[in-house]
């Protein structure tokens, strides 16, 4: 872990708003980042630097910078910023598709904003592929769930595993249960990163059904086509059951937000689903949502 230290940062920020009887309110908040490139890019989670109007990273040696917000993706909570120095120190990046479940896993991050070097707490990977809905609505996906201690001030900071290398992005606690945590899974939004160091924010893929409850056990119905959309242009229909995306299988309507969201724009699905008892599988080509 001596290897990651200097990879991993302080992100403080300042945060102006409006205040509930005019003027202004000022307030401050902290998270974790780590180093992407030598070159000053630094990832870390959006709702650490969301709304931010100052943004200072503070380097395992001291020394701190003013950076700033190249992009940041509300929807995947992710973000990354830059600071003007050429000598940073990169963290290695694993694949998070061969973490097996029980394999020890580390976070490191500036827990509780304490001062001083960042903690360190260590647990294994409980389960994969877990979908939370974040205080902003939206579905986080390509979820790792562990029971590494990870606090207010772990978010943004990286879940590395036996080799030091960052196989998650720490972003959420479970406030209902003990020894929860969730971490962005690495290798799925390698390329979204790497859009965002780019400036550019991904779309999302978007099927462009409306759903209900299914008065069956499993299944979200179809109660509204979205026009022009893809499922409009398939041969989906009203009243269909959805039961699967490919090989997902489908329980309710957060299910299945949470599956498509697993994929880009313009990838073709296959939808099974239940029509008067009979089960059929349609194709549909995703639509993107910004």
């Amino acid at each position: 872990m001596e290897a990651a230290r200097p990879s991993v940062v302080l992100v403080r920020t300042e945060v102006e708003q409006a205040g509930p009887f005019g003027g202004i309110s000022r307030g401050a908040g902290a998270g974790t980042g780590f180093v992407l490139s030598a070159d000053g890019f630094i990832v870390t989670n959006n709702h650490v630097v969301e709304n931010g109007t100052r943004i200072t990273v503070t380097f395992a040696d001291g020394t701190e910078e003013t950076a700033t917000v190249v992009a940041a993706d509300p929807s995947r909570d992710l973000a990354v910023v830059r600071v003007d120095r050429p000598d940073l120190q990169p963290l290695a990046v694993g694949d998070s598709d061969d973490l097996r479940l029980g394999d020890q896993l580390i976070a490191v991050g500036y827990a509780l904003d304490l001062n001083g070097e960042p903690s360190v707490t260590a647990g294994i990977l409980s389960a994969k592929e877990r979908s939370i809905t974040a205080p902003n609505g939206e579905q986080l996906v390509n979820l790792l769930q562990t029971d590494t201690a990870i606090n207010p001030g772990n978010s943004g900071g990286p879940l590395l595993n036996g080799r030091g290398e960052v196989v998650g992005i720490n972003t959420a606690i479970a406030g209902q249960a003990q020894n929860i945590g969730f971490a962005i899974a690495i290798t799925p939004v390698l390329d979204v990163i790497d859009q965002l160091r780019a400036g550019d924010v991904p779309e999302r893929a978007l099927l462009g059904v409306t759903t209900a409850p299914s008065a069956d056990p499993r299944g979200a119905e179809i109660v509204e086509l979205a026009p022009g959309s893809g499922a409009a242009d398939s041969d989906l229909r009203i009243g269909d059951v959805i039961v699967a995306v490919d090989d997902r299988e489908i329980d309710d309507s957060f299910e299945l937000g949470s599956a498509i969201a697993s994929y880009l724009p313009g990838d073709t699905v296959t939808i099974t689903v239940d029509r008067d008892g009979t089960t059929v599988d349609v194709t549909a080509v995703l639509g993107a949502r910004s």
